[in-house]
């Protein structure tokens, strides 16, 4: 005699109302044939039977394709509508029965959904079915061998180069957001990346401390000394020539190196005896 199995419960992660669905008597093939024949006269009450009689099969496959960015109601109605196209499409005078026939249709409604549901960029199906397979032999390896396969040993098992299955594993890696918090959730991941067009505030604070420091210093010199320090220190990255200098306040070239160099020797004195080391 044949007993139903236990309903699923909720903490499994399944709607309580699918738990009437899961106590539907199991089918013989004969009453799979003749429903399907039934169904193929366009009797809707068949189509009701073979489907819920089915939808514990819907379950159990879904249960294998645990995804964290979908639901498993999701999964199972997804999973649900791969068998109703099955109940379409069987033909029981091929002498096999008609779960072994809706596994096909279930796995791939619910593998589909998956690849349109889970990921921000939609991947080809293609590229979606050898990622799948590449996990599945990856695994596989593993237990076989105890390591983790190499690219190479993947591609030689899938049966494509190297570098494309690369590009194919490239592509399907999950994106993440920039306001994904970070350590305790003060902040993001968008705020730990460096904005290359901007200078480091730290860095920009530091220089501008020294620069106006060093102003200070130089108001002790004399007026010519200043004059030729202040090109020095314009800091605006560009540097200024001697013959630049030399023309702008009317001396000659030597003149101006003489002044230079006498100028920084009495800033160096200046700044050891205010302790500015940096600024040595």
């Amino acid at each position: 005699m044949q007993t139903n199995p236990a309903p699923v419960h909720e903490e499994e992660g399944i709607p309580s109302y699918l738990n009437r669905l899961t106590q539907e008597p199991l089918l013989s093939a004969e009453s799979e044939i003749a429903l399907t024949r039934a169904i193929q006269n366009g009797d809707q009450a068949a189509r009701r039977r073979l489907i819920e009689s089915n939808m514990r099969l819907v379950i159990n496959i879904a249960k294998g394709y645990k995804c964290r960015h979908i639901p498993m109601e999701d999964l199972i109605q997804e999973g649900a509508i791969g068998l109703m196209q099955a109940t379409e499409r069987f033909d029981p005078e091929r002498g096999f029965r008609f779960s072994t026939y809706a596994t096909h249709w279930i796995r791939q409604s619910i593998g589909r959904a998956i690849d349109n549901k889970s990921k921000a960029i939609r991947l080809p199906a293609h590229v979606s079915q050898t990622i799948r397979r590449v996990e599945k032999e990856r695994a596989r390896f593993a237990r076989e061998t105890g390591r983790e396969p190499t690219i190479e040993e993947l591609a030689e098992i899938i049966g494509l180069p190297a570098a494309k299955l690369q590009q194919n594993l490239a592509a399907g890696q999950e994106m993440l957001s920039l306001d994904l918090p970070i350590g305790d959730g003060s902040g993001t991941l968008g705020g730990m990346i460096r904005d290359e067009t901007t200078a480091n505030p730290e860095e920009r604070a530091m220089r501008e401390s020294i620069l106006s420091e060093l102003r200070n210093v130089v108001s002790e010199l004399s007026e010519r000394e200043q004059q030729v320090m202040e090109f020095r220190l314009r800091g605006d990255g560009v540097e200024i020539q001697p013959e630049e200098i030399a023309q702008a306040l009317n001396l000659t070239r030597d003149r101006v190196r003489q002044i230079e160099v006498q100028a920084i020797r009495k800033l160096r004195i200046i700044a050891q005896q205010r302790r500015l080391r940096e600024l040595l």
